[in-house]
């Protein structure tokens, strides 16, 4: 098991320079952003080795044995080893142990309540703290590492803290407090943003019954999927939104997931969502309105299903299927390119054919100025906007014209949801008949 002295990377020894330049050194690699657990066993190591500095006796003889000079340091450096000193009392008459407690009590304050700790610090500053260089750096100090070790640290409090003593933490580091602190304000205001962000997202799961559910499938360990859960529309998208956002937000919170709901993402299996029953429903209504009239026209409202389907639901499970094959991938995007490009200019010769059945000597100038108005300039300008996708544009023109309906209804209120899937399949029933139906 790894002492103290193996994670600092040095040597037992009671000078606490040596064990802060240590500590420096191994931060650079344990990085509470990077390494929480390597920073938490990093600050415990070297608390100990402070503590073990503190209370190590030298016996006289042996300080004067030793000869060698001390190196010269910073004014910075030579701030902090006087407020590391284990006197109880300095010659200017103020105690360590006295600084300390007032530091924890006003920490305390200012997270119970801001302003009135604010205004308490303002008042022991101006008054009460003793009139010496020394004991203003050592409270400078002792305030920020009670702070950092007070849970619900926000960032806003902070900021104010810091304009009052001076510690510029416009940045990372600051010249008037240590790494080491600096590093351990900056975890327990993360750790505050995580705590918030969870209880957030526990009082909007609060709502109703059904968020309350996936609430104990999200966060209670040991909930299982039900067989039903693939069924209910967007429920396990949704959570897999949820979980995919706190692990890029609050990665330190994947611990407090439920573990069989993290299995149950992993699977990529086919889960129903709203786009999918709205489609099924609307693209079952535009087929079954001409479909009622003949059975010829049946025929050709089942086969209009056919492919809305094979290019809704067929075409991604393909490409996923054979993602990584070159060959099989290639023929799929080559069948679907050419089906979509049939089906692109079959439109464009209906409407033309359309167009060749006006008569009179203008006809041919006003059948071209459609033609241009209404299908060359729109496709061309989306062709050039797209052009290094030509690949799968075909293909994205058709999906698209297949499901913008669909999302359209899916962003429309909910009364108005029932009026479009009234209205939107006559519509796009007329224009498919007309186009592609043969009478």
């Amino acid at each position: 098991m790894a002492t103290i002295w193996d994670v600092l990377g040095i040597e037992p020894t009671t000078n606490e320079g040596e064990i802060r330049r240590a500590y420096a050194r191994e931060l650079k690699h344990r990085r509470p952003d990077r390494d929480p657990q390597g920073f938490q066993e990093l600050r415990e190591a070297f608390d100990g080795a402070k503590r073990y500095a503190s209370s190590a006796e030298i016996l006289p003889d042996e300080e004067a044995i030793s000869t060698q000079e001390p190196q010269p340091t910073s004014m910075v450096e030579y701030v902090q080893q006087l407020m590391q000193e284990p006197t109880a009392l300095s010659k200017a008459g103020w105690s360590r142990e006295v600084l300390w407690h007032k530091a924890q009590e006003l920490s305390t304050l200012l997270i119970q309540d801001e302003l009135e700790g604010l205004g308490e610090l303002h008042r022991y500053l101006d008054n009460d703290i003793p009139d010496s260089l020394e004991a203003r750096q050592a409270f400078s100090q002792m305030l920020a590492e009670a702070l950092s070790e007070q849970r619900w640290l926000y960032r806003s409090l902070l900021n104010e803290v810091s304009a009052v003593m001076h510690w510029q933490l416009d940045s990372y580091f600051s010249s008037y407090l240590p790494e080491s602190v600096i590093c351990a304000l900056e975890q327990q205001i993360t750790n505050t943003e995580q705590e918030n962000y969870w209880q957030q997202l526990a009082i909007v799961y609060a709502n109703n019954r059904y968020g309350q559910f996936k609430w104990r499938l999200l966060a209670e360990k040991g909930t299982t999927v039900p067989w039903w859960g693939r069924l209910a529309p967007d429920l396990l998208r949704q959570l897999a939104q949820q979980v995919n956002e706190i692990r890029q937000r609050y990665p330190a919170l994947q611990e407090r997931l439920n573990p069989l709901l993290l299995d149950n993402l992993n699977k990529s299996e086919w889960t129903l969502s709203w786009e999918a029953v709205i489609a099924i429903v609307f693209w079952g209504y535009t087929a079954w309105l001409p479909g009622q009239e003949s059975p010829k026209l049946a025929l050709q409202s089942g086969l209009m299903l056919v492919v809305v389907a094979i290019f809704l639901w067929g075409y991604p499970i393909l490409i996923r299927r054979f993602q990584t094959d070159g060959i099989a991938k290639s023929c799929v995007h080559s069948a679907f390119w050419l089906a979509s490009m049939l089906i692109l200019l079959t439109v464009f010769y209906r409407g033309w054919q359309g167009a060749s059945a006006w008569q009179g000597s203008d006809m041919i100038t006003m059948r071209i100025l459609v033609i241009v108005l209404f299908l060359i300039l729109p496709v061309g300008w989306v062709l050039w906007q797209r052009r290094t996708e030509w690949k799968t544009l075909p293909v994205q023109i058709v999906i698209f014209f297949m499901m913008f309906p669909v999302l359209l209804i899916r962003q429309l209120p909910p009364m108005v949801n029932l009026l479009g899937l009234m209205l939107l399949p006559m519509l796009y029933g007329f224009f498919i008949e007309m186009i592609y139906f043969v009478k």
